[in-house]
């Protein structure tokens, strides 16, 4: 499929085209998201260099493909892998679509990999602005294609899920719409990821608690839509903006997961919403506070309180606030891990 025609709207909605910002303004985006981009990359390469790797993380095997030859990804895999065909998750960094690499989600990977007995992809695509939407989905998509189609890897093929961060969460979403990769994709997990690129700024900010100060977004979502979605581009467009997805293109599995203060949380709740079967029940997640989640039929919605976007990856200040985060993030992590085992994987032993 043709990058032009991923543009091109396959919803039931009226296409939704917004208006070019003024001149003035493209060039305060363009100087932001490029300021954005070197201060974040200095700033990841200053941690790794200057902090020690965690012991229980996994050292991952770099793989390129031919199909994106300048991207690499990277394979964490639980010990002794290749020898039985093991279930596959791929994963999306974050990054607002411009910035990171596949090693930001190295925790989540390891932890995945080594808990739950399953070979992790960690997968990288173009970044903004000088490669805009859909060549990122594009890049995902292909890549997904190429691991599943490496024997090296002795991959189950009839378990495979995927997900991401953020952006990358949004990039999963639409990724496992393409033609390419329908019906091969068995769970989806979205963390606190933009679903819907049609609604505006603000009103995003309004439907967030207004007690808690400042959205951590509010700053830069406005460049970085810019720099990602090209002009002329149809905002109802699926792929652009995956909480519009038919539900009959998605896995019949999807988790999402939000953050109270985060100005994503609700398109993310609304998407579980809209995707859930009527006639099924609606059952407490254990190990989380009531009302903070729910499961129903294949969709598991989580509410993570008090949290902002990109908590699971973004330290905080005070040495107990952070062992608190830190915990919840790694219970969070393990509930997906659970999810995948007992529910996507037994579903398709079913099957």
């Amino acid at each position: 499929m043709s990058s032009t025609s991923l543009l091109e709207s396959d919803s039931n909605h009226d296409a939704f085209i917004s208006d070019p910002p003024p001149y003035y303004l493209r060039f305060v985006y363009f100087i932001s998201v490029w300021s954005f981009k070197a201060a974040i990359t200095l700033g990841l390469g200053a941690r790794r260099l200057f902090m020690p790797r965690p012991p229980n993380l996994l050292r991952p095997e770099p793989r390129i493909y031919p199909i994106r030859p300048t991207l690499k990804s990277l394979v964490y895999g639980p010990e002794g892998f290749g020898d039985e065909p093991l279930p596959v998750y791929f994963s999306c960094h974050g990054g607002g679509w411009a910035v990171a690499d596949p090693q930001a989600d190295e925790e989540f990977c390891s932890l995945l990999a080594r808990n739950f007995n399953i070979i992790v992809v960690s997968v990288d695509y173009h970044k903004s602005p000088l490669s805009k939407f859909p060549i990122p989905v594009e890049d995902i998509a292909a890549i997904v294609d190429a691991v599943l189609k490496d024997e090296s890897l002795n991959i189950d093929a009839a378990k495979v899920a995927m997900g991401g961060f953020s952006a990358g969460g949004n990039l999963a979403f639409a990724a496992c719409q393409l033609p390419i990769l329908r019906g091969r994709i068995h769970g989806l997990v979205g963390f606190y990821s933009p679903l819907n690129m049609k609604e505006r700024l603000e009103e995003k900010l309004e439907r967030r608690p207004k007690e808690v100060g400042t959205d951590a977004l509010a700053s830069s979502a406005k460049f970085l839509d810019w720099a990602y979605v090209p002009y002329g581009a149809d905002r109802n467009n699926p792929l652009l903006s995956p909480g519009l997805a038919r539900k009959e293109v998605l896995p019949r599995h999807v988790y999402l997961i939000g953050a109270e203060y985060d100005m994503l949380c609700f398109e993310a709740k609304e998407l579980a919403e809209r995707l859930v079967d009527p006639e099924a029940q609606r059952m407490d997640i254990p190990g989380i506070s009531s009302g903070c989640g729910w499961r129903q039929g294949g969709i598991t919605w989580e509410c993570a309180g008090g949290r902002f976007h990109a908590f699971t990856h973004v330290a905080e200040w005070g040495r107990e606030k952070e062992r608190n985060r830190a915990k919840a993030v790694d219970e969070l992590y393990n509930r997906v891990g659970a999810w995948l085992k007992d529910e996507v994987w037994a579903d398709r032993l079913l099957q």
